[in-house]
């Protein structure tokens, strides 16, 4: 038995975890970015007729609590419910269950307050795609949020189309995979979301290592094709076989190029490393595949709860 044959049986997996949402958090900082978000959280919300909890953070400023600090907090908080009432007023949400949570404090502990008491299954977050290595560096709301929730996180990017007058169906869905054991969940919900939307799977992965070797490069090919084989059940009946795709160069660039390629509709990543490590897609590199991918990236941690 060759080591591919050995790895392609380790891999194989039955039936996908059934994926069902029930609970959507939106976060909003009423952007642009968050407007787009929002297409798509209320499409998801849709689909799987789940409620939305329409959410905004106030982060007030660390202050000492004299009289200008409390004004100020006040001003903000005030005008946070402004926004959250004119969303409303757009009739929008007027179709999807839904609440409203305007949360204080500091971001994230806030989120996952949230996460934890509303037994949240996704989260729906734009980010702004922030240009240039220092403010990359700096990370961002969305980062965060994908980076630590224990549920699948729903980015939408710079990039991202949408048409406000359909509904989001994805025809193309793009698993990127780095091959590890632990990203069962991400190749679940990929397959899942094929079969429910009746999309076309495209499984990709990308060899960053540069082999000057034909020989050794093609066995290296040849060897993740088979491995990539055995995270699609045999028994699932999509609408036609799951491409497999292997590339070699930089994942945070050949990602979103591979989107627009094949016309993804949706790209899949698994996160690995206790929530500290998307894939093979570490630190700024995730983000930098938000920030260029044609469409939504959903992030989904590995080691998921039930």
């Amino acid at each position: 038995m060759t080591t591919a044959t050995k790895s392609a049986r380790s891999l194989h997996r039955g039936a996908p975890e059934p994926v069902w949402i029930n609970n959507i958090l939106f976060l909003t900082d009423f952007s642009p970015a968050s407007d787009a978000a929002l297409f798509h959280a209320l499409s998801v919300a849709r689909r799987f007729e789940a409620k939305v909890y329409v959410t905004h953070v106030v982060e007030l400023p660390v202050a000492a609590p004299t009289a200008a600090a409390f004004y100020e907090a006040t001003s903000v908080r005030e005008d946070a419910e402004r926004k959250l009432n004119a969303l409303l007023s757009e009739g929008e949400l007027t179709d999807v269950l839904h609440e409203i949570i305007l949360a204080e404090g500091s971001l994230w502990p806030a989120v996952e307050q949230i996460i934890a008491e509303k037994k949240i299954e996704l989260v729906v977050v734009g980010t702004h795609g922030r240009k240039g290595f220092r403010k990359m560096m700096l990370g961002s709301v969305a980062e965060e949020i994908y980076r630590q929730a224990d549920c699948p996180v729903l980015t939408v990017g710079p990039e991202s189309s949408a048409n406000p007058e359909g509904e989001m169906r994805p025809g193309r869905i793009l698993l990127a995979t780095d091959l590890q054991d632990e990203e069962h969940r991400a190749s679940d919900y990929a397959v899942a979301m094929a079969e429910r939307h009746g999309a076309e799977l495209i499984v990709l992965h990308v060899i960053e290592e540069q082999v000057s070797d034909f020989g050794r490069a093609e066995q290296q090919r040849l060897a993740s094709l088979a491995r990539m084989e055995g995270l699609i059940p045999s028994d699932i009946p999509l609408p036609s076989k799951a491409r497999m795709v292997v590339v070699r160069g930089c994942a945070a660039d050949e990602i979103p190029a591979a989107a627009r390629t094949y016309g993804a509709d949706l790209i899949v990543i698994g996160l690995h490393g206790g929530k500290r490590m998307a894939g093979h897609l570490p630190g700024t590199v995730a983000y930098r595949v938000v920030c260029q991918a044609p469409c939504p990236v959903l992030t989904v941690p590995a080691g998921m709860e039930e």
